[in-house]
């Protein structure tokens, strides 16, 4: 499995924060942006992951490049 670039969009704190991350899925990719958006104002991360816990349309994650193995022979 190779890990994709995921693009992510946040409505957080009266602006968008827009961001990006190499994750193998998209849960793994807006575990990563909200570790990110915490570290950056030094607080708790579950704070962050509570805001986008996907009960509000307030974040987008999409995959901005997707890499594909393929096997020669």
């Amino acid at each position: 499995m190779i890990k994709q670039k995921w693009r992510g969009a946040f409505n957080y704190r009266r602006s968008v924060k827009v961001m990006y991350a190499y994750a193998f899925t998209k849960k793994q990719a807006w575990l990563v942006f909200c570790n990110r958006l915490a570290e950056k104002d030094g607080i708790d991360p579950r704070i962050v992951m509570g805001l986008f816990d996907g009960s509000l349309p307030n974040y987008d994650i999409t995959i901005e490049m997707e890499i594909k193995e393929v096997e020669y022979s």
